[in-house]
């Protein structure tokens, strides 16, 4: 048996899962399709394949680590926590398990809907291997952080998937498993529980319990977790620091490179580290039937200059940039308000600004081409990037068309700013704003 030190919480080696993939054979007979239907094991034609949702990965996580797991969707982030929950068995490798576990993977798993809230609660204790002394003795904390008191002798089957999560979380959280998975749960319940959740889940890390998190909300990652694994296409293609949250999200807000056949056909690991982001800086629409509007107005180009040094596709948090917009009127009469919205990970809305707040639009009623303007001042944003989206209003009210990601912005310190302007934790806090010229002050009370 493989030896394992004692600070490992999670060993993996050579870990893959493989489905098989086919179709039906269309061509039995009908006597032969009728005793199908009554065989356990499906018939499958010459033309089945395997797919791989996981395929030969490796990696070891510590104990009282908080690991992230992202990745698109069918990278094979669920299928690995299922295995590691030991729901799913791996086609091939191993994995080896110091502690109990405990997971939430998906709504409901693990209750049974006739059975109540109260019932369900101790049946999954036993399915965790954990003694009905001690669910009994946790009981009530567990009702109580799931806010369940009204509803615990209810059969859990008129649940909302709320609820079930808000219980199942609580299980989990609160009989001190050694090693805790969780699935796409902390997005569930109203902003209070998830306030909860974050807490708890900071508190269990801090007592040195092992944590794994699938999650598909950049923030949660960067807020819980000490490193991050990525996954494509059933590989294990990055894992490390948080850092590579940014590099990841670089990767995804960006039309992903055209994979040839040859690559598809060997199913090529990708890595983050091998990808590069460049800025997405001007969009123009030369076919006006596909321009964003409608009969009365249509945006013809959105594009983002460098003020600070022209010509210049990077741009640096020291540096003044302006946000154009280009558009086409039709008719005379109506005016139109052009305004901006910026946002980073996940759609998360920094903020915005609209055009007409210090004109008056009484001379921009005429028909013609237009160009509408806004200078972002240098030092506004931290190192960073941002996706900018554009909305168009007529007369202040009807809303024309809304875009929220139009274009894509990487704000990279400059060297020089490295070196000289910042300290420690403007490099390495993750947020996005860093505004300049705030008044602090400091005095002594006693």
């Amino acid at each position: 048996m493989l030896n394992i030190k004692n600070n490992i919480a999670i060993k993996v080696e050579g870990l893959s899962k493989k489905y098989a993939l086919g179709k039906k054979n269309t061509e039995l007979k009908i006597s032969d399709k009728i005793k199908e239907l009554f065989k356990q094991k499906k018939h499958i034609t010459k033309s089945e394949k395997e797919f791989f949702a996981l395929k030969n990965i490796d990696f070891e996580i510590y104990k009282g680590e908080t690991i992230g797991i992202i990745g698109r969707n069918g990278a094979g982030k669920s299928t690995l926590l299922k295995v590691l929950s030991r729901i799913t068995e791996p086609s091939e490798g191993r994995i080896i398990l110091n502690g109990t576990v405990a997971s939430v993977l998906e709504v409901g798993m693990g209750f049974h809907p006739e059975l109540t809230g109260r019932e369900n609660v101790f049946l999954s204790g036993a399915m965790l291997g954990i003694p009905k002394s001690k669910i009994t003795e946790k009981f009530d904390d567990i009702v109580e952080f799931a806010g369940m008191q009204r509803f615990i002798d209810t059969a859990v089957k008129h649940y909302s998937s709320g609820m079930y999560v808000r219980l199942a979380f609580s299980v989990v959280v609160n009989i001190e498993a050694d090693i805790l998975l969780f699935d796409e749960v902390l997005s569930v319940g109203d902003y209070s529980f998830q306030m909860k959740c974050y807490d708890k889940i900071t508190k269990l890390a801090n007592s040195n319990k092992t944590i794994v998190i699938v999650s598909h909300n950049n923030n949660d990652i960067l807020r819980l977790c000490s490193k991050v694994m990525i996954l494509n296409k059933g590989h294990l293609t990055d894992f490390g620091d948080t850092s590579m949250v940014m590099k990841y999200f670089e990767q995804s807000i960006s039309e992903s490179p055209a994979i040839n056949e040859k690559e598809e056909k060997n199913n090529k690991e990708i890595s983050i580290k091998e990808y590069n982001f460049e800025n997405t800086l001007k969009k123009e629409w030369t076919d006006i039937s596909e321009a964003p509007g409608d009969e009365k107005i249509k945006i013809r180009k959105v594009f983002i200059e460098n003020e600070t040094r022209k010509g210049d596709t990077k741009i640096f948090t020291s540096d003044k940039f302006s946000i154009n917009f280009e558009y086409e009127k039709f008719y005379d009469n109506d005016y139109y308000d052009i305004g901006f919205i910026f946002s980073n990970m996940n759609y998360m809305f920094l903020g915005n600004h609209f055009g007409n707040s210090d004109q008056n639009m009484e001379d921009f009623k005429l028909k013609g081409t237009y160009n509408v303007k806004a200078v972002i001042e240098e030092k506004f944003f931290n190192n960073t990037i941002v996706s900018l989206g554009f909305g168009v209003y007529r007369n202040n009210g009807t809303v024309v068309c809304f875009d929220a990601n139009t274009l894509h912005i990487k704000i990279e310190n400059h060297k020089a700013e490295e070196i000289h302007g910042l300290s420690s934790v403007d490099q390495n806090f993750p947020v996005p704003l860093k505004p300049k010229n705030m008044k602090w002050e400091i005095k002594k009370l006693k």
